[in-house]
């Protein structure tokens, strides 16, 4: 996660890009893992981070939930290509919303939370078929909301389907 911080001694806000790793113990604890500096979220800043963490005995999280950033996921895919990744819902409702007109934010509101707490995929594929078929049949691209593609980047993925061997009992919310 990326927050953007204003600050400054001059009394006149300042920005910078604070890059936040959080962990979540198997009881739900959260713990502060990593708060760094970096001018940006690059790839490389984020690799810099996890590195960090890695050198200080982080073992592989059961799980990354991430806000979208393509420059953390690549970190991550580099670093630990089995561990599953999911886009963070907040971010990812919050994304629909701001390229949604305003006239169909409840009704954009009301499928997306239809299909992030869909029973199965066959369940969330239905969903979106329905949204489809709403729309006049127009396909998901050019209907205005194109489910397909931007639901899954909300369920966890695998670059690889093998296990990912963690053991720690920690996941990683970045």
């Amino acid at each position: 996660m990326a927050r953007w911080c204003g600050y400054g001694s001059t009394r006149r806000a300042t920005s910078i890009s604070l890059l936040v790793a959080l962990g979540v113990r198997q009881d739900g604890q959260k713990v502060l893992l990593a708060v760094k500096n970096m001018g940006g979220e690059s790839e490389a800043a984020w690799r810099a981070l996890l590195d960090d963490l890695v050198n200080r005995g982080l073992k592989t999280p059961e799980l990354a939930s991430v806000d979208g950033a393509p420059g953390l996921e690549n970190a991550l895919a580099a670093l630990w290509s089995d561990m599953p990744v999911q886009r963070c819902t907040v971010h990812k409702h919050r994304n629909l919303l701001a390229h949604a007109p305003d006239r169909l934010h409840e009704e954009v509101s009301a499928d997306y939370n239809d299909m992030i707490y869909a029973g199965s995929k066959t369940e969330n594929r239905g969903e979106a078929q329905g949204v489809q078929s709403a729309n006049g049949g127009r396909n998901a691209a050019r209907s205005p909301i194109a489910w397909r593609k931007q639901a899954t980047s909300c369920s966890p993925s695998r670059v690889s389907r093998k296990a990912s061997g963690n053991r720690s009992g920690h996941r990683i919310a970045v």
